[in-house]
């Protein structure tokens, strides 16, 4: 329940900021402070939370064929084009959110990948990579999704989704989040 606790509050502090289309760097670090201000808070002392979240905080803006990615702590996303796989891996990543209090937009700086229509944006949370079979590896996603060539998001989804359960021996022991989204050509004005 803290980490429901902790995913609600984030996502108050995200709208709360969001709408004012502040620059990335400035949205990072409000998500920051709201998330270690929300954790100092004594909420249960017999249910503690992991006192951090991680977090791939991402500006795709229209009509530039770029996103732009501050990691703080979460498995790296992936770009399917052209029939490859790029690991969008910063050079800089953040600490995840909540584990430091006072930072500024200062504190944070942006990296920019392409992104073109048509390309296939993937995220996922550390379940996925986390996943292990039988022998204790553990779940080669990049690997996987270079092989399958597929670039329909639902069908992308579903598919990892079964060789995630054939891979873990049909029961997985951590919670999963997927989701893949296309980018579309941009509309003529």
């Amino acid at each position: 329940m803290p980490t429901i606790g902790d995913a609600a509050s984030l996502l108050g502090a995200f709208r709360a900021a969001a709408h004012r289309d502040p620059p990335l760097p400035r949205l990072v670090a409000h998500l920051q402070n709201a998330t270690y201000w929300d954790m100092a808070e004594p909420v249960d002392d017999r249910t503690p939370g992991e006192g951090f979240i991680t977090a791939a905080v991402l500006d795709i803006p229209d009509g530039q064929p770029v996103l732009r990615l501050i990691n703080c702590g979460h498995p790296p996303p992936l770009v399917l084009s052209d029939g490859k796989v790029t690991t969008l891996t910063v050079a800089d990543p953040a600490l995840p959110l909540g584990l430091a209090g006072g930072l500024t937009e200062d504190d944070y700086e942006s990296e920019s990948f392409p992104y073109r229509a048509g390309d296939v944006l993937l995220l996922y949370t550390d379940g996925v990579i986390e996943t292990r079979d039988a022998d204790g590896g553990f779940y080669p996603l990049a690997d996987r999704v270079a092989t399958w060539q597929e670039t329909d998001p639902d069908r992308l989804v579903q598919l990892l989704h079964r060789d995630l359960i054939a891979y873990a021996g049909g029961t997985m022991t951590d919670d999963v989040a997927v989701m893949a989204l296309e980018r579309l050509p941009q509309a003529p004005a």
